[in-house]
């Protein structure tokens, strides 16, 4: 989101910027469980076992984590560490554990492990496994913060800082916060760059409409529909660069709320991060289903996009 807009979303804990909300278009990625190991042909007998020494990578000949990505793909490998580190992990309970791999997942791409595309990917898989009434309870024991009133047609936000067992903030790869949307609020059609995001319902639904973002022009973002379908509470939307660039959430019959997560200044000799409306209804229709829209003021979107749109 933006600077005015969304600006002032810097998460208090990590300073980068923060919001999420939840929805799925298409059934959700099944990464492969790793919590029990595979059958094999040839099993170690007991002494083998006790003789074994764990992998480690001087053994395997790496010397630096980035050399495992050259041998396999880096969401494999992230998918790879965060489910078993999800298994060997007994301390707190399943929101916790879930908390815990929003970060390692996290902190893979701000290390450049992976790609937006992939953290996307792995985001939306790792949604199947939050229940929102867990969350929203955990958030409750949270520390919550308003944002202030909107200034435009805007959803309220809430900064949400998750705490560890001593009650002291949590220092997390994401920010987070809570949008609270009335039937009337929209978030309108923006473009991101620098930042990823992703956006959880948690209470209603929402009309969402996504779009590429295939290239920019003088004033303009030349966007591609990708997605347009109702959202209810525990389906997931992502945002990246990649794809799904461009998103406009409407909620549907009612009051609404989305849980965010979003991770800002990727490239840290740009711009922290970047958020501009855009006008889609009112671009120009090009070849291959391509749209030519005009940037616009939040405050003129606001204006023109309303619920009824």
């Amino acid at each position: 989101m933006v600077a005015g807009k969304y600006g002032d979303g810097e998460a208090e804990s990590s300073g980068l910027v923060v919001f999420a909300w939840r929805f799925s278009p298409r059934p959700l990625i099944q990464l492969p469980s790793l919590r029990k190991p595979p059958q094999v042909g040839v099993m170690m007998n007991k002494q083998d076992w006790d003789n074994a020494e764990a992998a480690s990578p001087q053994l395997l000949g790496i010397t630096r984590r980035t050399h495992l990505t050259t041998i396999l793909p880096g969401f494999l490998v992230y998918a790879m560490i965060a489910e078993v580190r999800a298994a060997v992990s007994d301390h707190g309970g399943r929101t916790e554990r879930w908390i815990d791999r929003q970060n390692e997942i996290g902190t893979a791409l701000m290390h450049g492990e992976i790609k937006p595309g992939q953290w996307a990917m792995a985001i939306e898989s790792l949604a199947a496994e939050i229940d929102i009434s867990e969350l929203m309870a955990t958030i409750a024991r949270s520390k919550v913060s308003s944002a202030g009133d909107p200034t435009t047609n805007d959803p309220r936000k809430r900064f949400v800082q998750f705490l560890d067992d001593q009650g002291t903030p949590r220092k997390l790869s994401y920010g987070a916060a809570l949008f609270d949307f009335e039937p009337q609020n929209v978030i309108t059609p923006h473009g991101h760059k620098n930042m990823v995001s992703a956006h959880l319902v948690t209470r209603g639904q929402f009309r969402i409409r996504n779009f590429d973002r295939v290239r920019d022009e003088d004033g303009a973002m030349v966007v591609r529909p990708t997605l347009d379908y109702v959202a209810k509470a525990g389906d997931i939307s992502t945002m990246c660069a990649e794809r799904n660039n461009i998103h406009w959430f409407v909620p549907q019959g009612g009051p609404a709320t989305t849980f965010d997560v979003v991770i800002s200044n990727l490239d840290q000799t740009q711009q922290s991060y970047e958020i501009k409306a855009i006008d889609v209804v009112g671009g120009q229709k090009l070849s291959d289903d391509l749209i030519r829209a005009p940037m616009m003021s939040f405050e003129g979107a606001s204006e023109k996009y309303t619920a009824n749109i």
